[in-house]
């Protein structure tokens, strides 16, 4: 006799704080915090746009978005990290511009988290995207969300701030703006693929976050 499947939206939800935190998790919060903070500096650095912080390939974002769903608010916190220090402190942005540049991480990853595990989870969808290949729905909110709305603030919030702070010409607003989102778009392809294939590995060895913090 077969087991019943259980709905991943009745086990991962936006419970404040389900669980017990391990050593182990502890110390994967910090690798994948350490790991955002490299790609993002790699992505402002390797591909310069119109400023500091601002790359045409930023490789952190599908990253931060996946271990985002994967473990809630240390996810979040990785993606605020990540621009502060990688895309802000270590291109040579003070650190007053890369707290408020960083905002246009945080808020998307924020975002992204309540969406799939409150509405989106309650609907059909996989809280951690892995049916975004597989199923119209997911395909549609995650084109529109991930790679659209949370993008586009990200793009305009970060390059209006830099802008407002001296340091992006405003005549270079839009090229700027412009050349983050679609950059961000390319590479948040990557994101379905890191969701379906590694997202099995991580919960069968129990390390999903339930909630929020554990």
């Amino acid at each position: 006799m077969s087991e019943e499947k259980v709905n991943p939206s009745e086990i991962y939800t936006l419970g404040w704080n389900p669980g017990k935190i391990t050593t182990t998790k502890y110390v994967l919060y910090a690798v994948q915090i350490a790991v955002v903070i490299l790609l993002s500096w790699l992505g402002a650095v390797a591909t310069p746009v119109v400023g500091p912080g601002i790359g045409f390939l930023y490789w952190a974002y599908p990253f931060f978005v996946v271990f985002t769903l994967w473990w809630g608010f240390w996810g979040i916190l990785a993606a605020w990290i990540g621009s502060v220090v990688g895309a802000g402190l270590l291109t040579g942005l003070p650190i007053i511009p890369s707290l408020f540049f960083s905002v246009g991480d945080f808020i998307p990853a924020l975002l992204i988290f309540l969406l799939y595990r409150g509405y989106l989870a309650r609907h059909g969808i996989d809280p951690f995207g892995r049916d975004i290949f597989s199923k119209a729905g997911a395909t549609i909110w995650f084109v529109v969300w991930v790679m659209g709305i949370t993008n586009i603030f990200g793009g305009m919030w970060g390059v209006w701030v830099l802008t407002e702070l001296g340091f992006v010409p405003i005549k270079a607003y839009w090229l700027g703006a412009s050349l983050w989102i679609i950059g961000d778009a390319i590479v948040l392809i990557l994101m379905p693929f890191l969701s379906r294939y590694l997202t099995p590995i991580v919960e069968r060895y129990g390390l999903l976050n339930k909630g929020w913090i554990s």
